[in-house]
Order: structure tokens, then sequence, then C-alpha cells
């Protein structure tokens, strides 16, 4: 099917002012939790400072809830990103779950911690902004490599040493 231009005029516009930024994505050690093994990235722009402290309560966060029970984790190997994103920490703890799933948790940080992302109404729901999933689809290839695998401790450790580094766009 071919589209006209009028077919596609009012779809995807936005101010002529805006930018799309690339951000950096810096790995960290692995978070061992309560049923789960979860690389670690920060993600943010090149002009953004490091915020150890944040990392920190992210981290603890997550192994508060996980040891709680208040986020369900059974056995699996996953990632997490912390993305400072228009001046806000954002959360998302994946897993692969059922061989060949990814389920996701989304968190927010605002002056009293971290808190579960608001559920927004309606049947199309926020997931990843587009440098969210440039990691994200680093992180499915690792793991397409960890399903045709033998899937040994080899294979478990091949897929945490295999981080995504650099910029993403």
């Amino acid at each position: 099917m071919i589209r006209t231009n009028e077919t596609l005029s009012g779809l995807s516009e936005y101010p002529a002012n805006w930018t799309h930024t690339a951000k950096l994505i810096f790995p960290g050690p692995p978070l061992t939790v309560p049923g789960a093994c979860l690389k670690w990235y920060d993600i943010r722009r090149a002009d953004d400072k490091a915020a150890p402290d944040v990392t920190a309560e992210a981290r603890a966060f997550l192994t508060e809830r996980a040891a709680a029970k208040e986020v369900e984790f059974r056995g699996e190997l996953g990632f997490a990103l912390l993305h400072l994103d228009g001046g806000k920490y954002y959360l998302l703890v994946c897993v692969w779950r059922d061989r060949d799933e990814m389920w996701q948790g989304l968190f927010f940080k605002d002056d009293g911690g971290f808190l579960p992302y608001p559920a927004k109404p309606g049947l199309l729901r926020p997931t990843q902004n587009v440098v969210e999933l440039d990691a994200t689809s680093h992180e499915r290839r690792g793991w397409s490599r960890y399903l045709r695998s033998a899937r040994d401790t080899a294979a478990k450790q091949a897929y945490l040493d295999d981080t995504c580094t650099g910029e993403l766009v």
C-alpha cells in the first residue's frame, strides 16, 4: 500500500525545538537478590554526573523488596536499568521467565524513595523509551545466545559477562 503525504500528516509530529539525545550506558556489578541474578546498568546523558548514592538506593530497594517477596523472582536471570531521564530516575527490572519471555517491573524515584510506577488508564501503556529499548535489544540477543547454548553454569556466566556498553541511540 502506498501512503501519501496526506495520510502521514499529523502523525508523530513533535516540536521543532525538540531533539533526540543519545545516552550512555554504564554496567555495574550484577545484583544478586533472593530468586534472581540481575545485570545492572546506569543510563544517563553524557553531561549528567554519576549518582552512586541513587544507584545504591535503587539496589537496596530492589534487594529489600525481593527479600520481602514484594517483587517476585522465580530463580531467574535478567537485568535492571536505572535511567536518569528528564531529571527523574526510573528503575526497570527485567527477568527472563518461562524460557523466552521478558517480564518487567517499573519503578520511579520520588523524594521518599523508589515506588512502583502507577498504571496508566487504557489498553496501551508505556513500557520502555527508545534508549532503554536499545539496551534491551542487547540483552535479548544475549538471552537468545543463552537459550541456544548448553544452558550450563558457563553459559550463565557468559550471559552475565556480556554487558551493554557505550552509546544508546
